[in-house]
């Protein structure tokens, strides 16, 4: 089991908001494509009046922020999480809005009945969960016939690939953001999901990263450490390494891959 999926790991690690903030900071601050990732994947949702939601991993509920207020009429929303710290934080950040709720949830044991939502959200989290067969069979007996399943993640081919290939060259002995660090991806998503779903459509998400100030960079890598174990001693001038990095105009350029799978039940 890597450390993306151990689940003590990945409770550590998203005990509150501080890790992901600064992980969502540098994407904002530095992404080439301006419309926004949350944007790109709020666009995709359909929902309709008296429609039931269930949020899987919400995290800090930053997709649902200034858009809350347009989910149509009589919808219902779960927010949810396998950590008390993000439960605690969307209860209080949406605790004005009488449609929404909040629940600590664990994917791969869903307590709800058969048939329950008519629309199912797991954004970038599917990649922590130690039994994924299990969490996408939860996730289809609580959708409805005909309920769809939201379910961002990245590609291989991305920010960790450049990353893993840049710390190996730093440092040969750091092997952080292999290949096999993640279990769901936009490569192999589709045929983890088939296992129950038929009716699955993947989109991808065209960005980069041009980043100016390395130590931007060293802080979104050290946020990650509890799941990618890097040893700080072995990092001791990498900033000056990344400089290196920079090209004429000071900028490096990072690769992302990231997108989202719509799955019909």
């Amino acid at each position: 089991m890597s450390k993306v999926d151990n689940a003590q790991t990945v409770e550590q690690q998203y005990s509150d908001d501080k890790n992901l903030s600064i992980r969502i900071s540098l994407h904002n601050k530095y992404s080439t494509n301006k419309y926004g990732y949350s944007n790109w994947i709020f666009d995709f949702y359909q929902f309709f009046n008296g429609c039931k939601i269930l949020e899987l991993g919400c995290g800090n509920g930053i997709v649902w922020e200034k858009r809350i207020n347009r989910l149509p009429v009589g919808t219902n929303l779960v927010l949810s999480d396998f950590s008390i710290g993000m439960v605690e934080l969307v209860k209080e950040k949406f605790k004005g809005n009488s449609n929404v709720s909040t629940e600590i949830i664990d994917i791969q044991e869903i307590g709800y009945s058969d048939n329950t939502f008519d629309i199912v959200i797991a954004n970038s989290m599917l990649y922590h969960v130690p039994n994924l067969p299990k969490a996408v069979s939860e996730v289809y007996r609580v959708l409805k016939p005909n309920g769809k399943f939201y379910a961002s993640t990245t590609g291989v081919n991305g920010m960790t690939k450049y990353l893993h290939e840049k710390l190996k060259e730093f440092n040969p002995e750091i092997d952080a953001f292999g290949d096999d660090s993640f279990s769901f991806t936009l490569q192999n998503g589709n045929d983890i999901l088939s296992s129950k779903f038929n009716n699955i459509n993947v989109y991808e998400y065209k960005d980069s990263l041009e980043i100016t100030e390395t130590v931007d960079l060293i802080s979104w890598i050290l946020s990650t450490n509890s799941m990618s174990e890097i040893d700080k001693s072995k990092i001791v001038g990498l900033d000056t390494f990344f400089g290196r990095c920079k090209d004429k105009n000071g900028i490096i350029k990072i690769p992302k891959q990231a997108g989202m799978f719509v799955a019909v039940k």
